[in-house]
């Protein structure tokens, strides 16, 4: 049997658009959003742009009413011509550029800052009604150590002590509004830490407003959801955190949540063609240039045979692109069914951080887009050409 891609053929997609190829499932991405209005019917959710920014994708999401969480002018561009609501966007940057502030302060939307420093920039630009801070509460988790983004040794956000200070700088600058922030790490799979992260800042919250004499409006705990790429993994019970979060969140403040790779990840499937066999390794014709999760982290993605998803495994092979580097490895001594050339290969959880990542390395031009809904496709970006 074929793989299939809704109700859509993989091998009538790729003999269409060409290879490598990367698709999407429409449904899918709208079921992951249902999932999370209903296990969070009381936050404001903002789709992290970083994760897949094709405009068409943002089109959709966006019509959902999510808010969009951008960490520069370009994606603060790409939202605001998405059709998002810009009033539940916000901006989180590391080392922004001063026209990044300019968009932000421009744009009304949410700035969260990194550091005091960047404070102390932006006031020269102009001073919002309303600031945010990012704090790092000396912990982080995620699949990676490169995805981890709280604890120590970490470029991101303050400690409390000079998160303390930034809000008293904010203050004697005439700001009266102030929220909070915390993203401590990605594709957190661990559904008690989403409950420890709500804590720990809530416990923070308390410190901070009864030292500065302030009430934050927002408090957010960024993203971090995780979704299942192995089989041994086991998917989130988001109604479960929704539930536990609202019984332990106790501040009158609006929580915000930014999930980003558990709206597009699974929605995503990379097909390419088989274009080498050399004794147990298999050359495809997508690279670490086309996605770099496999080679930048050691990621493992679900590899099938779109040929015949039925086939029985009869080998241990090494999966790999035709770039010139050793580490253009989709898979090592991953067990498959027997290949030819030809075959066409579905690398699938590819939705975030898939095409946002790619490059145009050892000449490798960036694949096309296709977005699927039912049997219906069509065409979202063109494959890029010399």
């Amino acid at each position: 049997m074929e793989f299939r891609i809704g109700d859509c053929s993989s091998l009538e997609l790729a003999k269409i658009y060409g290879t490598p190829l990367y698709v999407y499932d429409k449904i899918m991405i709208l079921q992951r959003i249902k999932e999370l209005k209903e296990a969070f019917p009381n936050v404001q959710i903002c789709y992290a742009v970083k994760a897949n920014s094709n405009p068409e994708i943002l089109k959709l999401i966006a019509a959902e009413g999510l808010g969009a969480d951008c960490s520069n002018r370009i994606e603060l561009e790409y939202a605001r011509r998405a059709g998002f609501d810009m009033s539940k966007c916000i901006f989180t940057s590391v080392n922004p550029k001063n026209e990044d502030l300019e968009k932000a302060l421009e744009l009304d939307v949410l700035i969260n800052l990194d550091d005091i420093s960047i404070f102390k920039r932006l006031v020269k630009i102009g001073t919002p009604d309303k600031i945010c801070f990012r704090i790092n509460p000396g912990f982080g988790k995620g699949k990676f150590p490169g995805i981890v983004v709280g604890g120590h040794g970490t470029k991101f956000g303050m400690n409390e002590d000079l998160t303390l200070e930034a809000f008293k700088l904010a203050k004697s600058f005439g700001v009266k509004r102030f929220g909070i922030h915390m993203m401590t790490g990605s594709c957190v799979l661990n559904e008690e830490y989403f409950e420890e992260l709500t804590l720990v800042i809530q416990d923070i919250v308390e410190r901070l407003e009864k030292t500065l004499d302030i009430k934050f409006e927002s408090i957010d705990i960024g993203g971090g959801l995780g979704v299942p790429y192995e089989k041994h993994e086991r998917k989130l019970n988001l109604k479960s955190i929704g539930d536990k979060i609202s019984i332990i969140y106790k501040h009158p403040a609006k929580l915000i949540m930014e999930p980003g790779r558990f709206i597009v990840a699974e929605s995503g499937t990379l097909l390419t063609e088989v274009t080498t066999i050399k004794n147990n390794f298999i050359g495809i014709d997508a690279g670490m240039s086309t996605l770099l999760r496999p080679a930048l982290y050691g990621a493992y993605h679900p590899i099938i045979l779109a040929n015949n998803t039925e086939a029985e495994f009869v080998q241990e092979i090494n999966i790999v692109g035709p770039i010139c580097e050793n580490t253009d490895f989709f898979a090592k001594n991953r067990a498959m069914p027997k290949i030819n050339e030809g075959d066409i290969l579905a690398i699938q959880v590819v939705g975030a951080y898939g095409f946002v990542m790619a490059s145009q390395y050892n000449g490798i031009l960036r694949p096309a887009e296709v977005l699927v809904e039912h049997s219906e496709h069509k065409l979202i970006r063109e494959r890029e050409l010399i």
